[in-house]
């Protein structure tokens, strides 16, 4: 089971799975109770109201949440150093879009890093 996984055409060379964080999933608009998802080793599942279209994007051929999104989501599981570096580098990657991070923030559920959120949002886009 612990044979090397082949993404040799993104990172140029095999990997293990035990030597990296899990992968995140958002599945939207899903109707079943998350709590009765079967556990895939190494995914973590985030079930979401269905997003809006400007949430989402395809990267070759995958679909994936908006940049302004994936940041949104970042924000639960960060500090808020960790995620003002993220910040920065989407900054740095030029997919920080301000107008599009502040649409995607109003279209957002109830969250506990809101508060965070919006400060550093604040920060990097005034």
């Amino acid at each position: 089971m612990n044979e090397p996984i082949d993404d040799s055409a993104s990172f140029g060379r095999a990997h293990r799975r035990e030597d990296h964080e899990p992968i995140h999933v958002t599945v939207p608009g899903s109707a079943k109770d998350p709590r009765e998802e079967t556990a895939i080793p190494g995914v973590v599942v985030h079930s979401v109201p269905a997003l809006h279209p400007d949430d989402l994007t395809t990267v070759h051929g995958i679909p994936t949440t908006s940049p302004s999104r994936t940041l949104i989501d970042l924000a639960e599981d960060l500090t808020p150093g960790e995620l003002r570096a993220w910040f920065a580098r989407f900054e740095e990657m030029g997919l920080l879009d301000p107008e599009g991070l502040r649409a995607s923030r109003a279209r957002v559920e109830w969250r506990p890093s809101l508060a965070m959120l919006d400060e550093v949002i604040r920060e990097f886009c005034g």
